[in-house]
């Protein structure tokens, strides 16, 4: 990732990982529309329509370069709007209903891609792509345990905001590329093969903004807190998904 796309990201993201919530909750922006007001939901729609042409520039890309090319020129201000977008729904919807539309965002998702998948890029991009809607499940379960610890001791907040910067970075990186798998599929384009690789890299970014996540919850780990954390020790499927992590990317270290 880009140095001067990281300092973007870390000027605009939340203070504190516990204004993430619903950030990857509703990843695919389609399940939240029926909850927003008529004024809000054109505001809504006028961003999204913005984020696609994003999307159609990065997978209309016929070469890794260009692909690369288009991604540099596009990205932070696709991280930028879909972070504005997180703040609407946060601010209009019930954070009970976000937590419903999480659920229904992601079998959204998940349907769309064992749908459409395999015949739009393939086994591999496919099942990348389910991974990845797997790993944000899980991920989007922890900032909810991360929004439900509330205010954050005041010596942990530095460190709590650096994490919420990685995140944010992480997560934004990961958004794009899986976006652009929907995109390709809503609008029927086709992506290249040397492109698509790009993108299956880009998804694997879902397991650093996981494994982030999980030192927020550890963060607000103490023995003055609820014990209901406690179970934050590491499990098969955390290793499962350290083992599908971004090794061999160059991503920046926020």
């Amino acid at each position: 990732m880009d140095p001067t796309t990281a300092l973007a990201l870390q000027l605009t993201c939340p203070v504190g990982l516990g204004g993430l919530f619903g950030f990857v909750g509703i990843p695919s922006r389609r399940s939240a529309r029926k909850d927003l007001s008529i004024k809000a939901e054109e505001v809504f729609r006028g961003v999204t329509a913005l984020i696609d042409g994003f999307l159609l520039r990065a997978i209309e890309a016929r070469t890794k370069d260009e692909f690369v090319t288009a991604r540099d020129q596009v990205f932070a201000e696709y991280a930028q709007l879909v972070m504005s977008l997180m703040r609407l729904v946060s601010i209009v919807v019930p954070r009970q209903t976000i937590e419903i539309l999480s659920v229904e965002s992601f079998s959204e998702l998940e349907a769309e891609f064992r749908e459409h998948g395999l015949t739009s890029f393939g086994t591999a991009a496919k099942d990348q792509a389910i991974f990845t809607v797997w790993t944000l499940r899980r991920t989007s379960n922890l900032l909810s345990k991360i929004a439900g610890f509330g205010q954050l001791a005041k010596e942990l907040e530095e460190r709590d905001a650096a994490l919420a910067a990685d995140f944010s970075a992480y997560a934004a990186w990961t958004g794009f590329h899986l976006d652009c798998l929907t995109a390709a599929i809503r609008f029927k384009k086709t992506i290249q093969p040397e492109v698509l690789i790009q993108i299956e890299d880009g998804l694997r970014a879902a397991v650093n903004a996981y494994g982030v996540a999980r030192q927020g919850v550890v963060l607000r780990s103490s023995p003055q807190t609820e014990p209901a954390i406690a179970h934050a020790a590491w499990d098969e499927e955390d290793q499962e998904l350290l083992d599908s992590s971004m090794c061999g990317m160059e991503v920046e270290t926020l």
